[in-house]
């Protein structure tokens, strides 16, 4: 009987670690697993034997993954390599594959991320309009530009989730769409479910005019603030919304997300300390704000020469 199961081939074996996951893990994340074994992990390793895997295998592939011509992103190769440590240390556990070390060597993404922000007068036309053709719709504008909530956060927003009498709005659900591929195929749908991260569950102090605003719709408890009916909207619908908004008023195609971005480069260009910045922004710490929103100009960087310089310029007076 052991013999036989040393024969099982690689994808019947992470399909069953898969199968396994599921009850452990969020259905967001199991979506993303069955994608990544289905898309690239089975095409290129499903056929060895799993007694055959080894490092060399396994790290040739990452670096393939890297390499070739349909580049995959770091962050993608780092959760595929996850997957596939999982299902390895299954087997080295159940005896069924000799132990081999599980470390893996990947390369970076050297090119960074462009964050686009909004300018000034960007910022002033969509206010503008938001507030001229408001809506339940166009509230979600202001939200995204003055709070800097995630547009999955956005969606998932409840006029529950907002005490008008403490002016405070409270983050603890997002929606998105997901796809789980299967042997028989995609399954897509919408879900429900908790924030991006512990941290993203956070509490969001609202201006007083914007509250003033958003109390003219707060109607149904349990209905969506963006939706008219009170169903959610998916972030995909509200996305078509906000493009729609962008060329209505002649404005550069950019991404929800720049919203977000927009308002965290406010915070920080205003002085805002960068731990409240990044609680507010719901990030897992602190570094990812400094990494993304703080850029000292040149003239600030001259500035802190200047200030530390102070003494050498007195000796030299």
């Amino acid at each position: 009987m052991q013999n036989k199961r040393k024969e099982i081939l690689y994808k019947d074996w992470i399909y069953e670690w898969l199968l396994e996951k599921k009850i452990y893990i969020k259905e967001s994340t199991y979506a993303c697993y069955s994608n990544n074994i289905f898309n690239h992990i089975i095409p290129e390793l499903g056929n060895y034997y799993l007694k055959d895997i080894n490092h060399k295998i396994i790290q040739t592939f990452l670096l393939n993954l890297a390499n070739n011509e349909n580049k995959l992103s770091s962050k993608t190769i780092k959760d595929i390599s996850i997957i596939i440590k999982g299902s390895i240390k299954k087997g080295i556990n159940e005896k069924l594959i000799d132990y081999f070390e599980l470390d893996f060597y990947y390369p970076k993404d050297e090119k960074k991320k462009n964050i686009y922000i909004l300018t000034k007068e960007e910022q002033e036309i969509l206010t503008e309009y938001a507030i001229k053709h408001f809506s339940n719709q166009s509230i979600g504008l202001l939200l995204a530009l003055y709070s800097g909530i995630r547009i999955g956060e956005l969606c998932a927003l409840k006029w529950e989730d907002i005490d008008f009498k403490s002016g405070i709005i409270k983050i603890n659900k997002t929606i998105q769409r997901i796809y789980i591929k299967n042997m028989d195929g995609y399954l897509s749908k919408v879900i429900v479910t908790n924030p991006k991260t512990k941290n993203s569950y956070r509490e969001i102090p609202i201006n007083k005019k914007l509250l003033k605003l958003l109390k003219q719709f707060n109607g149904n408890k349990k209905g969506f603030v963006i939706s008219k009916n009170g169903n959610f909207v998916e972030p995909r619908t509200y996305r078509k919304y906000f493009n729609r908004t962008l060329k209505v008023n002649s404005l550069r195609h950019i991404n929800f997300h720049s919203l977000r971005h927009t308002f965290a480069t406010n915070c920080i260009s205003l002085g805002a300390n960068y731990k409240t910045v990044s609680e507010l922004l719901g990030h897992a710490n602190i570094n990812i704000t400094l990494n993304l929103y703080v850029h000292p100009r040149m003239n600030e960087k001259k500035k802190c020469i200047n200030l530390v310089s102070k003494v050498f310029e007195e000796k030299i007076n």
